[in-house]
């Protein structure tokens, strides 16, 4: 009876509106507190509903304009759903609704008679706070190809199957992320959720932001090209998966999701799963996998070889960065013929397979910036990792702790356009660039770049002015974005624009400005390369210049050939002072022993014609006095005394050229006089020293008396004394040179022999000055 009279009702207020003509009036109109507009030729009412407004449940639904096609309404208080209907003339037209609440929990209880009178409505969004749908809520919308149920997150995925069962057979889009996430059972797509679809044209599925937990079998059709699972945690996953599944997906989308790999130690993809192919390959393009949670700690996937018999023959795009992956040492059997992009940035990557790169011939992007591939680096097949991408044109290898690279590391990369090695800690840059023909962008900043080789200096040179010539000869545009310079970084666009010629990068890096480098700071202050803030380059402490500018390079070209010069100047100079020297020193030297030469034979006439020069005693005088203890008398007359004798006489000739106290001694007198007399009368005093000699009284009176008349001594020392400790007034032997004696068995042996004794006996003879007793 109820509805029977708000039936009634609704026809006798319809019929009095267009009797009236209010009608015209009030269906041109844009409603209270809503706002109309045209949009590419569609009439759009965007409404908002807030605590203020007097809009109560009972103002729906309001009269639109004529032929408006899309609504947009925005609640900002609560509203109950329960009984509201779009059953207006006025909302025939409508193609796209979006129902919108952020800020209240609204009572959304969908009745079936809910959408009625939306029957040319292709597109609804409802983010509601939904928490049940009935079971033929759809049923007068058949047209809808695009429905979004997102962040209604008390709704349950079986309110939802229940509800697309029969009906939008049209639909194409479907939206149930972040549904069911304030409920405490977990989300499962199976077999009713596939049954419920599977006859729809369903081209893009997301679910992601959900408590997903397992899917069986459950995007078994053959229509979805898109595929969104992203921020979700799946506890379960089937072993089996065929392609026949979901053979039309292009775009997959599983970034932040966790999946249950970890029970499988070590990640082996081989072994992990069982694919079965269909009747072709799959038609994925775009993988998305960012940001995967797939094991609790570092993913090492070591020894695998990946053999999937159907490949992947349009896959364009995979991007696995940020997921943690520590190794990849697999190889793989699969046709990557179209593979563009490959992103496997931010994973702490320590080892990649050089035979992993083999399987992406085509590849023109490729990014491995922020790992950890400084470990990769002492590994022999590190060199090898790029020898089969020929059609890269973008690489990304920034922020891995590179120390160095192999010379032969880019020799294949013949197309590569940008290069990117940024925040390494590379200073020696040797790497041979001769194949890089292409090349218009080199990243180097933040290296602590030292030194560029005169070899990649020189064909870097030769591969910008290649480009100049090109772009001259082809009237090139003075941009690089035809080259794609602008897909990699996110500073590109205000890098490497407007610029024909090569771009380097070295900002950061702390410059040696000595000599030793200066070939590489004129070649950067000087080449015809676009340095990219080059007035921002720095020098390292310390160093005659502090900012590698043109005029501080040229200043330290003209300290650095002055520096060069110097060895010329100083080294004939110092040659010279030397040679000068040696000629002064040789004269000197020739005079000294001509000098000595003449001494002697000086000394020698007068000795030998008896002449003497003792003032004011005119007595005799000897080349020698031996003095010697008298307990060594015998070993001295025996063996020193013969000997040394005869040595002097081959200087001297036959005269007395030796005295000994007890041969020469007058009796009678007292022995010290006689010490002084004949001390006196010698040249040269000689020291037999022994034990028993430094024991012996009269033969220390002897030793001061040579001391006191400054006479020339030679000290003749058996080892053993050396010894033993000597007295204070024996300190001479610690400061003059002296000759060694030793006895063995009834032998003496003295070094040196008794010739070049008596030679130096000669020596200080002659130089001994007989005015006043002092040598020359």
């Amino acid at each position: 009876m109820g509805k029977f009279k708000v039936t009634m009702f609704m026809i006798i207020r319809t019929f009095l509106v267009v009797c009236t003509g209010d009608g015209v009036n009030q269906s041109n109109a844009c409603p209270l507190g809503c706002s109309c507009f045209t949009e590419s030729g569609s009439l759009f009412v965007r409404c908002k509903f807030d605590p203020s407004d007097s809009t109560n449940d009972s103002s729906f639904p309001f009269v639109l304009p004529i032929d408006t096609s899309i609504v947009e309404l925005q609640f900002r208080k609560q509203v109950s759903f329960s009984r509201m209907q779009f059953n207006h003339s006025t909302w025939h037209s409508v193609k796209e609704l979006t129902m919108d609440s952020t800020e209240y929990v609204l009572d959304s209880y969908l009745s079936n008679e809910f959408l009625n009178g939306l029957d040319k409505l292709k597109v609804l969004r409802m983010h509601i706070d939904i928490r049940y749908l009935e079971p033929d809520v759809f049923q007068g919308t058949k047209d809808i190809e695009i429905l979004d149920l997102s962040e209604n997150r008390r709704l349950k995925i079986e309110f939802v199957t229940r509800a697309l069962r029969h009906t939008l057979k049209k639909l194409k889009y479907l939206d149930i992320s972040r549904i069911q996430q304030y409920l405490d059972e977990p989300m499962l797509l199976g077999t009713k959720f596939t049954e419920s679809v599977r006859t729809k044209p369903l081209e893009v599925l997301n679910v992601s932001a959900t408590k997903l937990a397992i899917f069986d079998k459950a995007f078994n059709y053959s229509s979805i090209k898109v595929l969104n699972v992203t921020r979700v945690s799946l506890q379960w996953m089937p072993r089996h998966i065929s392609y026949d599944w979901f053979p039309n997906v292009r775009e997959l989308d599983i970034s932040y999701s966790s999946l249950p790999l970890s029970e499988y130690a070590p990640l082996n993809f081989s072994f992990m799963r069982t694919i079965t192919c269909g009747k072709r390959g799959m038609a994925l393009r775009y993988v998305y996998a960012h940001d995967m949670v797939l094991s609790r700690s570092h993913v090492r996937i070591t020894y695998c070889y990946i053999d999937f018999p159907c490949g992947f023959p349009l896959l364009e795009f995979v991007d696995i960065s940020n997921s943690n992956i520590r190794w990849l040492n697999c190889s793989m059997n699969i046709s990557f013929l179209y593979l563009k992009t490959l992103i496997i940035s931010r994973n702490s990557l320590e080892y990649i397979s050089p035979k992993l790169f083999h399987s992406f011939p085509n590849m023109s992007v490729l990014r491995l910036e922020h790992n950890n591939l400084s470990v990769m680096q002492r590994f022999p097949d590190f060199e090898e990792i790029f020898s089969n991408n020929e059609a890269l044109e973008t690489l990304d290898v920034s922020w891995n702790g590179l120390s160095f690279l192999p010379r032969k590391l880019f020799v294949s990369l013949r197309n590569l356009k940008e290069l990117s090695l940024q925040g390494n800690r590379i200073a020696h840059f040797d790497v041979d660039v001769r194949c890089l023909f292409n090349l218009r962008a080199l990243d180097l900043s933040e290296n602590g770049i030292t030194l560029i080789s005169s070899d990649v200096m020189h064909d870097l040179d030769t591969i910008n002015s290649r480009m100049l010539d090109i772009s001259m000869s082809s009237n090139a545009p003075t941009t690089n974005d035809s080259y794609g310079l602008n897909t990699m970084y996110t500073n590109t666009s205000t890098l490497y624009q407007n610029h024909v010629d090569l771009v380097i990068n070295l900002q950061g890096n702390k410059f040696k400005c000595s000599c030793e480098h200066i070939s590489f700071l004129t070649w950067v202050s000087e080449s015809r390369i676009h340095f990219e803030g080059r007035s921002t380059h720095k020098c390292a402490q310390g160093y005659y210049i502090q900012e590698p500018d043109k005029e501080s390079i040229h200043s330290l070209v003209n300290y650095c050939n002055l520096q060069r010069s110097l060895p010329f100047i100083i080294v004939p100079s110092v040659a010279g002072c030397l040679l000068i020297v040696s000629i002064v020193l040789i004269c000197l030297y020739k005079r000294k022993r001509l000098k000595l030469v003449e001494q002697r034979r000086h000394y020698l006439n007068k000795y030998t014609n008896g002449e003497t020069d003792m003032v004011p005693l005119r007595e005799k005088r000897y080349p020698a006095f031996l003095s010697f203890c008298s307990i060594d008398d015998d070993i001295v007359k025996m063996y020193f005394l013969p000997t040394f004798e005869a040595a002097l006489k081959k200087h001297f000739g036959d005269n007395e050229v030796l005295v000994i106290g007890e041969t020469i001694f007058s009796p009678g007198k007292l022995i010290f006089l006689e010490i002084e007399k004949y001390i006196l009368q010698s040249e040269v005093i000689v020291f037999l020293i022994t034990l028993d000699f430094i024991e012996s009284e009269w033969c220390r009176v002897e030793l001061n008396q040579a001391d006191l008349q400054r006479k020339p001594t030679i000290y003749l020392v058996e080892n053993t004394v050396l010894k033993r400790k000597l007295p204070s007034w024996m300190r001479k032997l610690k400061t003059h040179t002296r000759a060694t004696w030793t006895r063995e068995g009834n032998e003496i042996r003295i070094t040196p022999d008794w010739d070049v004794i008596a030679g130096q006996v000669l020596d200080f003879a002659s130089a001994f000055n007989r005015e006043d007793g002092r040598a020359n």
